[in-house]
């Protein structure tokens, strides 16, 4: 909606998101590379760095590899692709959506990125056509079922984002409820969970700290 367009685009204007990958991506890097090995960058990467060095891959490393076929990741809502960029070092071609114009800036012109300006109230996800879908703290229950249809067979799903460990609280638009993952991304469902773990927000944000204080982290890979 173009109300969302203009607050993120004010957000990323007045420079408040951060450039550094999740730590998250680090955590599933291991997974990642055992169920990818044949990725053509295997080094460590550390989510600390700085933001220029994630722009690494040069016009010339992309000449080089461009016989190879690269897997395929998706990163929705990815902001000014600060995860997009950590993928494409790993190894990916990324597709990032986002609404906001002035966050995918950031990415005009770099090799293996693919910068998609949509609402994703109203976008297709490709079927069947990623490796990866990297989802990092949007939260949007109408898109699971497009998720699912958008892994290819062995893909990964990774998952981060406020929970409520609490039971009885009311379903909310922001966090998931405690066991919801599991219960969308069952077994039943071609899902097999390779990681799953609930820890304390360190949010700077000591009000949305006081509303969300726990995230969820959430690995599964799809038969």
């Amino acid at each position: 909606m173009q109300e969302d367009a203009l607050k993120w685009n004010e957000r990323y204007k007045n420079g408040f998101m951060p450039f550094e990958p999740s730590a998250f991506l680090e955590l599933a890097s291991p997974y990642i590379k055992q169920c990818f090995p044949s990725l053509l960058n295997t080094q460590s990467h550390s989510p600390k760095r700085d933001s220029q060095q994630s722009k690494s891959l040069t016009a010339h490393s992309h000449t080089q590899d461009s016989h190879h076929t690269r897997p395929i990741a998706l990163d929705i809502a990815c902001g000014n692709g600060r995860n997009a960029k950590f993928l494409a070092q790993l190894g990916f071609d990324v597709d990032g959506i986002d609404i906001s114009s002035v966050a995918l800036e950031h990415l005009a012109n770099i090799p293996h990125i693919t910068p998609i300006l949509a609402d994703l109230d109203s976008f297709n996800l490709k079927t069947c056509h990623y490796d990866i879908v990297l989802d990092s703290f949007f939260l949007d229950r109408r898109l699971f079922p497009a998720i699912i249809k958008a892994l290819k067979p062995q893909a990964l799903l990774l998952f981060e984002t406020f929970i409520h460990i609490d039971s009885h609280k009311p379903k909310d638009d922001r966090a998931l409820y405690f066991g919801e993952l599991e219960e969308v991304f069952s077994n039943k469902k071609g899902f097999h969970i390779l990681y799953h773990h609930i820890y304390e927000s360190k949010d700077e944000d000591s009000h949305r700290r006081a509303i969300y204080p726990h995230i969820v982290q959430f690995i599964a890979k799809y038969h």
